[in-house]
């Protein structure tokens, strides 16, 4: 879709993946495209059940939309944490073979409290967010840190002056630094741990 144009026609695609936003899912006042896109989401998801993933802020879009509710964290999360993957997840399905403890880039200050439990399963969590992976039947999949990350990626996120602020005060005095240092270092570790999911969900959705 353009920019602040229409949302594409359902038929003409196979997938959805929605990606992260400094955006709230609560705000639609602020931002009222909110209020259509939620209502795509939910009609791709439950109605259709055609494939989906979210990161971020499309993560939270599909815990709304499954029912759940999405608040305000009492503390924000904010640059490379460990993420605690359950032990039976990581034998099959989408979290075949990740690392049971991997430290993931976080950037979040919002996170799905709670979900139904009708067809959902929740298959990752942190020290400060219980609810990081999810997946809904086996055709909706969802994180809420950062795979798609990249040196790049940070670099672009921090020419947003509102992200760099939050960035600066979760990470303190050369945080930022020690951030990028992290990735340089543990590039390789990251990247094959992204594509362990991109390829799991491929596998997981495709399936006849």
């Amino acid at each position: 879709m353009s920019r602040n144009g229409p949302l594409p026609t359902c038929e003409n695609f196979d997938a959805l993946w929605v990606m992260g936003g400094h955006m709230n899912v609560w705000e639609e006042t602020k931002y009222p495209w909110l209020i259509q896109e939620k209502s795509f989401i939910k009609n791709w998801v439950l109605n259709l059940k055609k494939p989906f993933f979210g990161i971020c802020l499309g993560h939270q879009l599909l815990g709304e939309a499954l029912g759940g509710t999405v608040e305000k964290a009492k503390t924000p999360e904010i640059g490379f944490k460990n993420l605690s993957v359950d032990k039976n997840a990581i034998k099959e399905g989408f979290l075949r073979g990740f690392p049971t403890h991997q430290s993931v880039l976080q950037g979040h200050s919002a996170e799905i409290t709670n979900l139904p439990a009708n067809g959902v399963s929740v298959l990752a969590s942190s020290k400060l967010c219980s609810i990081q992976v999810i997946q809904y039947l086996n055709h909706a999949f969802s994180v809420q840190f950062h795979p798609e990350a990249i040196e790049n990626t940070l670099r672009d996120w921090l020419s947003i002056p509102q992200i760099k602020k939050d960035f600066d005060k979760a990470l303190g005095k050369s945080g930022i630094d020690k951030l990028k240092s992290f990735y340089k270092k543990n590039g390789i570790t990251l990247k094959r741990a992204a594509k362990v999911l991109y390829k799991n969900w491929i596998s997981e959705t495709t399936r006849t």
